[in-house]
């Protein structure tokens, strides 16, 4: 799913950009925007490798954007980037490493061993050009922290901006952010540098309901977030699917 909103990309930005987001004391997993993880990797190393492989990236959603493209790490194929069902073709098939994999080890070797997710669908490099942009949108209607957003550098001048929210608190040294693709929001390079990021897509592992989220809602002072992880444990009875190498809910 993904609705774009005909919204003057320039007065959606200028209205969101400004804005401070606080958390609330009850920490509510259906209405927060973001949640930045305490997960470490070797960002500079990745960087460095999505950059190696940039002329294999392909354009993503030109209807909408402009000098946006993608590459998958994991997924139907390497540049088979768009949603699952727009990949007909692919129903029911197991999704897997892509050659990039091979051509980033040290990228792959970090989602396979180290990030606290128990299997992948779409792993996907995403670049935006000095000057790209991506129109307000939203991507799901689930109002969930579902997806990952991984910053391996982000400009400055460059803003994921989230209506009624502001920009997201990315960092240029690397970083991961947990995200709600519900919120509409829209992404502007107003900057010089290409910005390079990675959305993960998949089943989270024990690791990340038992001691990353516990420890990033204490990053940010939250003290009744009990809720959250029970509804993240619930959510995430998920087991792999053999057949599609996605999650299943039991």
């Amino acid at each position: 799913m993904c609705m774009v909103y005909e919204n003057n990309l320039e007065e959606f930005y200028n209205n969101n950009v400004n804005l401070t987001y606080s958390f609330p004391e009850e920490f509510e997993h259906k209405t927060t925007p973001y949640l930045p993880l305490l997960i470490d990797g070797p960002w500079k190393e990745m960087l460095k490798e999505a950059r190696a492989v940039d002329d294999m990236f392909v354009t993503h959603r030109r209807h909408s954007s402009e000098g946006w493209t993608s590459l998958c790490i994991h997924g139907y194929g390497a540049t088979k980037t768009d949603a699952d069902e727009l990949y007909p073709e692919h129903a029911g098939q197991k999704h897997s490493w892509t050659e990039v994999a091979d051509l980033c080890p040290i990228t792959a070797e970090y989602f396979k061993n180290e990030f606290p997710y128990g299997c992948y669908q779409r792993l996907r490099f995403m670049r935006l050009r000095p000057g790209g942009y991506i129109i307000p949108h939203i991507d799901a209607d689930d109002w969930q922290l579902a997806a990952v957003n991984v910053s391996l550098n982000h400009p400055k001048d460059c803003n994921l901006v989230v209506e009624g929210v502001g920009a997201v608190p990315f960092k240029d040294s690397g970083g991961a952010i947990a995200f709600n693709t519900s919120y509409n929001h829209c992404v502007w390079n107003r900057g010089t540098e290409t910005r390079y990021h990675i959305l993960v897509h998949g089943g989270e592992a024990d690791e990340y309901w038992n001691n990353v989220i516990p420890n990033s809602l204490r990053e940010q002072s939250l003290s009744r977030y009990t809720s959250y992880i029970d509804a993240g444990r619930d959510r995430g009875s998920m087991i792999p699917d053999p057949n599609t190498g996605f999650v299943n809910k039991v």
